[in-house]
């Protein structure tokens, strides 16, 4: 898509004493310091945010200038002028400053949204706490297995992920030379998830989640270029706001 920006925000760090919590059975015990992404893309027909970063509390780090608005501010634009706030999901590292943006069109999977709401016992992550406010805003629910095209065009649009929860969403975006970048959320958290199909941690449907890492893996074969949730290595390699991809 011409004129399309791509933006990587850093906005914050998770330091977990075992790295098993990502990799159940590979990595056991060792300690990991994870990043935490956000995302903007500056379409023409408007700014679209994904997922909302983290609070700084418990195993999070999250400094003034990694929050989201100030993010945001940094690469030049206006919190208010976010027209999309899309979640992967709505886990307490991906949603935290959900309400900095009430005048948003928020897209969100239906089952997330029941998900986060009313969890299932076994739905662990949520923190109702954090987006209670966030009832009356405007949504879009795009079904479970629903390829979401957002601006009709096919420059982003948002493909079923579920596994890690069962509203989980991906988001593929066309930059100008035809290329494809996924940005994968915990679908696969590291690359290791999907190189060595590894379930991403807590998941609230195995199945769904081996085969959300099998998607991503054909993506890759296929020279999609994967951003990883929280992968440590790939942090190194990549534009960071206030730079850009296009």
């Amino acid at each position: 898509m011409k004129n399309l920006k791509l933006y990587v925000m850093k906005v914050g760090r998770l330091d977990m004493p075992d790295k098993g919590h990502m990799t159940p059975g590979s990595g056991v015990g060792e300690p990991i310091s994870m990043p935490v992404y956000c995302y903007l893309i500056d379409h023409p027909k408007g700014l679209v945010l994904v997922d909302t970063g983290v609070h700084n509390e418990g195993p999070a780090t999250v400094n003034e200038e990694d929050l989201v608005v100030n993010r945001i501010a940094e690469a030049g634009y206006k919190a208010e002028d976010v027209k999309y706030v899309v979640m992967t999901h709505m886990h307490v590292d991906h949603a935290a400053y959900m309400t900095e943006f009430p005048n948003a069109t928020f897209v969100v999977r239906r089952e997330e949204l029941k998900a986060a709401w009313w969890p299932e016992v076994c739905e662990k992550g949520y923190v109702y706490d954090d987006y209670k406010e966030t009832r009356g805003y405007d949504y879009l629910q795009p079904g479970d297995d629903e390829d979401y095209d957002l601006f009709l065009d096919g420059s982003v649009v948002l493909i079923d992920t579920k596994g890690h929860t069962r509203g989980h969403q991906s988001v593929v975006v066309t930059l100008a030379d035809g290329s494809k970048t996924v940005l994968a959320g915990d679908a696969s958290s590291l690359r290791e998830n999907m190189d060595e199909m590894i379930l991403p941690g807590y998941c609230s449907n195995s199945w769904f989640a081996m085969r959300s890492l099998e998607k991503l893996k054909h993506m890759d074969r296929e020279g999609y270029t994967i951003l990883f949730g929280h992968d440590v290595e790939q942090q190194n390699t990549l534009k960071i706001s206030p730079d850009y991809y296009e």
